[in-house]
């Protein structure tokens, strides 16, 4: 680093450079440091505007002045909180899809109970006053 940096005395130089003659995975890492330094060299901030300051302390003011849940509410807080919820929602859940083993049922089995819910279901559907004769 300091030999890229062009920190060494003469003397200290020259033996790195000897040693760069003989040792190619050396030579290779100092042109790697090389390309950095100089890269470094060639870039140039990107300028501010003269009112950034001005600005930012006014919006790090209006933030300061915002109602707490207002505060909450601009950071990642809610995304987060909404993805714990649906990770709870599919844990508690989880016993319940393991309890109930899947039956296998042939296409033509017809399940009573559901049939009874079913009929109990388009009854509440049903306007007040139809007969069940009207309604066919």
């Amino acid at each position: 680093m300091d030999y890229c940096a062009g920190k060494l005395d003469a003397i200290r130089c020259a033996e790195w450079e000897a040693h760069f003659q003989e040792c190619a995975a050396c030579r290779e890492r100092v042109d790697a440091h090389r390309m950095v330094w100089e890269a470094l060299d060639e870039w140039r901030p990107v300028q501010v505007s003269p009112d950034f300051d001005a600005r930012l302390y006014g919006r790090i003011a209006a933030a300061a002045g915002r109602p707490w849940w207002r505060q909450v509410l601009a950071k990642p807080l809610v995304p987060i909180l909404a993805a714990a919820a649906m990770l709870a929602l599919v844990v508690v859940r989880m016993p319940e899809m393991r309890s109930t083993p899947a039956q296998p049922q042939s296409p033509t089995a017809i399940d009573l109970q559901q049939v009874q819910q079913a009929l109990d279901d388009m009854d509440m559907l049903t306007p007040v006053g139809q007969t069940s004769s009207s309604r066919l």
